[in-house]
């Protein structure tokens, strides 16, 4: 019982870890264009209507 409940700590330390980016690109960054976000396309075209 104290081997499963080391390896569940383990594993969720892991996923932890990985969701963070300490191992690398995090998951949901996989794809994404940082420099896309800093480009303001057509934003005189934009309204904001309240």
């Amino acid at each position: 019982m104290r081997v499963l409940f080391v390896l569940i700590v383990l594993a969720n330390l892991w996923v932890y870890a990985l969701g963070q980016g300490w191992l690398g690109a995090r998951p949901d960054d996989a794809g994404r264009d940082s420099a896309a976000f800093k480009q303001e396309l057509n934003a005189d075209k934009v309204k904001i209507r309240p």
